[in-house]
């Protein structure tokens, strides 16, 4: 098999296994239905993913690195919190252009599933952004983490709301108004004092 062939069989696999994860879920995919949608047999399937695990692992990592791509290419800022909007805006951008994706990446995984490099990879840039401010007095002495997943959450919420209800008329301005929020009420040094 010549390696443009190979990258094809790959990609065929991969885009079968993502329409069946949206349609069914994880617990409802298997190799016979993966090898159904696909036409490449069992054995060409684990071949080039080892198992299911690997399939759906290689899927979401492909996923993850296209979102670790983006934030990577947001020009870094003198101002750490201008910084963590750009980050924040890239994020919803990627969530919003590509709902199968992120619908992908945010459900949820096996208790025993491995990190993904990729998500790892991101999670510690846009940690490391949100310690810059800490550092600069952004955060006043709060719990990082906590203030991580406040921002996440807020982000997470606006995504999976326009992406699950597209027939819903979101304003315009609903982008700058979450990141406003966050900005005001969550990163805030003056929020703290509340």
């Amino acid at each position: 098999m010549s390696e443009r062939s190979s990258t094809a069989t790959r990609r065929a696999i991969l885009e079968s296994t993502r329409s069946l994860l949206i349609e069914l879920g994880a617990s409802q995919l298997t190799i016979r239905r993966v090898e159904e949608r696909s036409g490449f047999k069992a054995p060409t399937i684990y071949h080039h993913f080892r198992d299911k695990t690997g399939l759906i692992d290689s899927l979401l990592e492909e996923d993850c690195a296209d979102l670790y791509a983006r934030l990577c290419h947001v020009p870094r800022r003198a101002n750490p919190l201008e910084y963590l909007r750009e980050l924040a805006r890239a994020y919803l951008w990627f969530g919003l252009s590509n709902p199968t994706h992120y619908a992908l990446i945010s459900a949820p995984r096996r208790e025993s599933a491995r990190p993904l490099p990729s998500a790892e990879a991101a999670r510690e840039l846009v940690f490391r952004a949100l310690l810059a401010a800490s550092d600069s007095g952004t955060l006043a002495g709060r719990d990082p983490e906590a203030v991580f997943q406040a921002v996440w959450a807020v982000l997470h919420g606006v995504v999976s709301l326009a992406v699950s209800r597209p027939d819903h008329p979101w304003r315009p301005e609903l982008v700058d108004l979450a990141l406003e929020a966050i900005e005001h009420g969550i990163l805030h040094k003056e929020a703290s004092s509340r």
